[in-house]
């Protein structure tokens, strides 16, 4: 062979090594976006099923299950936490009975907080926070019979809502019905259920003055029905465990934490037989579900608290079985 062919041999030979040496990482591999990072801890100490609302973009925590030594201890504290520093603050004791698995909502400048259990009993007793002044009211407990806890709540249109949840310790004590509370009057009135089954441990978010509930647990089971309301009507939407032409996805579950960003809805962790972490986003223009986006970071998790200030989710405290936590986490999507 001569010489110049040689060189060609050569040429092409450091070509190909350098086109291949050159190449990207990213050419090869595919890394994960972090959309979840660590946040202030709860400076309440670690609990689960506490309940949380938001006022003026200040997130406030209370009650809950804490477990001091071997022993399970219901609590009454109420912590505010500002994100623009990072910060907890305790404010005025929550004055009825400690307990956890209650509900929250805010209406305006006050957070309603009631209902629950208090390891004895399930709860009807309903208290209003002012946050300006730091102080609590007693209102109008829910109607008779009508005591629960592990129940949804929310509000919308200048009322709050609590329905569903369990009103004893056995499986056939859950529930469907809604009850509405005036603020004008410090009422409650029934309010029409469209849910196909009782349950307990559902979620509920609210998204342009409409809300959504869904998800909880029956017996052994975990309903599938999806449904919205804007204060008049109830309309049902597709199941949470949906499988057609279209989409199929599954994310029944029970215990879960939800904070609404940017118009979308995200239901992170809860419990389907174990806990779980997988993280859930509802868009309500195409109502359809993906799990595009990073899973939980933190300790696989249910019963925890979670809520959305200036396009930031926060998920914090909760429990996997005997461990109770009370780290934060924070998420920002970008996918």
């Amino acid at each position: 062979m001569n010489k110049k062919n040689w060189l060609l041999i050569l040429l092409a030979c450091v070509v190909t090594f350098s086109t291949y040496s050159c190449k990207s990482k990213d050419d090869d591999t595919t890394e994960e976006v972090t959309e979840w990072t660590k946040g202030s801890a709860f400076d309440g100490g670690a609990r689960s099923g506490a309940v949380s609302f938001l006022i003026n973009n200040i997130a406030y925590v209370a009650t809950g299950l804490a477990t001091e030594g071997q022993v399970s201890v219901p609590k009454k504290d109420i912590w505010a936490y500002n994100a623009s520093s990072g910060t907890w603050s305790q404010k005025a004791e929550f004055p009825g009975s400690a307990r956890y698995a209650a509900v929250a909502f805010s209406i305006g400048n006050n957070g309603y907080v009631g209902s629950g259990y208090d390891g004895a009993n399930a709860l009807s007793d309903f208290y209003k926070y002012d946050v300006s002044a730091n102080t609590w009211t007693k209102i109008a407990d829910l109607p008779a019979d009508a005591a629960r806890y592990g129940a949804v709540a929310f509000s919308i249109g200048g009322f709050g809502y609590v329905g569903t949840g369990s009103k004893g310790n056995d499986n056939n004590t859950n529930v469907k019905s809604f009850y509405k509370y005036n603020p004008t009057d410090n009422s409650w009135t029934p309010v029409e259920s469209p849910l196909k089954s009782n349950r307990r441990y559902g979620f509920a978010f609210v998204i342009n003055n409409i809300a959504y509930v869904g998800g909880g647990i029956d017996n052994s089971s975990y309903p599938e029905d999806f449904f919205k309301f804007d204060g008049t009507k109830w309309t049902p939407l597709n199941d949470l465990d949906r499988s057609d032409n279209s989409y199929t996805y599954n994310l029944t579950r029970s215990s879960a934490s939800t904070f609404v960003l940017n118009n979308l809805a995200y239901v992170v962790g809860g419990r389907k037989n174990t806990a779980i972490n997988t993280i859930w986003e509802y868009n309500p223009g195409t109502d359809v579900w993906n799990d595009d986006n990073q899973g939980f970071q933190g300790q696989v998790r249910q019963d925890a608290v979670g809520f959305g200030i200036d396009n930031v989710g926060y998920i914090t405290t909760g429990q996997n079985g005997s461990n109770k936590y009370y780290d934060t986490w924070k998420f920002v999507p970008v996918k």
